[in-house]
């Protein structure tokens, strides 16, 4: 493996930023690296796979809800807008930061999601707890980091290398959390990692031009707009169906108060929000609630359907118009929020959090979903313990013969399984479960390819 070992400095164009690892691509290609990358991430079949993610709710649903896939696509869509912006307006600064790609950006909001597993954060949850369970030494598994694996390790692009082959660069700005598992921290992270130990080597080679936690203005962006979108749109999807009162929260002071209650009561006195910020902002919270100009229940018209699509449209304006670049600091992010732009889009996702997490229609569900999980993941913990290249999906059969023999379960067997159970859809999840339970067997034709 070829690895450009020229460090990128920040006042480097954006193509120098880009150094490639290897040197197989073609001469006669005219995009640039960054849009090398965008166009293979977005065909990938990783990518395609999307569809069948649950973002919230389940795609299986029979209401039209975002998936995986739309919710990327639109991130994709507001971080390059985000971008786009930047270097109009501010292009020597965003130079001083290290240079702003709009294809890096786009093509790093693209990569974000690949790697959550069936049944969105359930599935990640349930994943982590049970893999970490089988040993004292073993990462867990976190939707970030598989992420990166999957771009740089497990996606077929070559038969010449492992993953797509990315840039520096698209590397550097899908790296949200920018460090491993074991490493410190921001405590407002949490637990949250982004990448495991097996891919050190293309996390260095992407953070080469970086020192310590901070990450990439291009990466801040992404992020920025994946909180815009989850923001506005799942709002909108599950005022739609009903769960989500908002035509009450808006006239309702009891409602409106009584949310807020709610949300204080589980306000750490260190977090970003506390409880007192959340009394200083109320009015401003009655305000936004008051721009949605829904009071009443949605039924479907054309009226409110229009509407809708209005305001969500000026709510994502508003909040790409919002932020900016500031001069880099030591604890501060070169991408500025606003204090009521970020209690804003605070408040729109607690909403979704307070109203959907407590429903017991959901809550059914995810217990399912959490058995399905641990089913799939005993299941095939065993068959590759075993070495049972019938059980294991073929496009696995590399890594289960390179591994040692033995029942006892190595990290290395841990996470080829962890692999096969996070590259299901959801449907698909469904379907080998019930296959492997023996509840629906289904037929001996029937291929599930992973």
């Amino acid at each position: 493996m070829s690895q450009s070992t020229t460090p990128a400095t920040p006042n480097q164009q954006p193509e120098q930023r880009a150094a490639r690892r290897h040197h197989l691509e073609r001469q006669d290609d005219s995009r640039t690296a960054a849009q090398r990358d965008r166009d293979r991430i977005l065909h990938s079949s990783a990518f395609r796979r999307l569809a069948g993610i649950t973002q919230v709710v389940a795609p299986s649903e029979g209401y039209v809800f975002h998936t995986r896939l739309t919710h990327t696509l639109e991130v994709a869509q507001i971080a390059r807008r985000i971008a786009e912006r930047f270097v109009g307006e501010s292009p020597k600064l965003a130079q001083e930061l290290g240079g702003i790609d709009p294809d890096t950006v786009e093509a790093a909001a693209l990569a974000h999601d690949l790697g959550h597993p069936p049944f969105g954060h359930t599935g990640e949850h349930t994943l982590d707890r049970v893999s970490r369970a089988k040993s004292a030494t073993f990462e867990g598994f976190e939707g970030n980091a598989q992420s990166f694996r999957i771009i740089t390790t497990l996606v077929a692009h070559r038969d010449a290398y492992p993953g797509l082959n990315l840039c520096r660069a698209t590397l550097n700005a899908t790296l949200k959390y920018p460090w491993f598992q074991d490493s410190p921290r921001p405590a407002k992270y949490g637990h949250k990692y982004g990448a495991y130990r097996s891919e050190q080597a293309d996390f260095d080679f992407g953070r080469e031009s970086h020192e310590g936690q901070r990450r990439s203005i291009e990466a801040d962006i992404m992020d920025y707009a994946d909180d815009v979108a989850y923001s506005v749109y799942d709002l909108d999807d599950f005022y739609r169906v009903g769960m989500i009162p908002l035509d009450r929260l808006a006239r309702d002071r009891d409602s409106f108060e009584g949310f807020l209650q709610a949300w204080q009561a589980q306000c750490s006195p260190a977090g970003d929000i506390t409880a007192d910020d959340i009394d200083a902002a109320k009015e401003t919270f009655q305000d936004l609630l008051d721009s949605l100009i829904i009071d009443e229940v949605y039924r479907g018209t054309f009226e409110q359907r229009a509407l809708l699509r209005t305001r969500a449209s000026s709510l994502i304006r508003e909040f790409i118009m919002a932020v900016y670049l500031q001069a880099p600091q030591d604890h501060h992010s070169p991408l500025f929020v606003p204090r009521n732009t970020f209690m804003d889009i605070a408040f729109l996702k607690r909403i979704v959090r307070y109203y959907l997490l407590s429903n017991p229609r959901l809550a059914t569900q995810r217990h399912g979903h959490m058995r399905i999980i641990t089913m799939l993941f005993e299941t095939y913990l065993q068959a590759v313990c075993e070495r049972n290249d019938h059980l294991v999906p073929a496009r696995f059969n590399r890594r289960l013969e390179a591994l040692p023999v033995g029942r006892e379960p190595s990290d290395d067997a841990i996470r080829l399984a962890v692999d096969i159970v996070a590259h299901f859809t959801d449907a698909q999840a469904l379907s080998m479960y019930r296959r492997l339970s023996g509840i629906a067997p289904g037929a001996i034709s029937d291929f599930i390819d992973v």
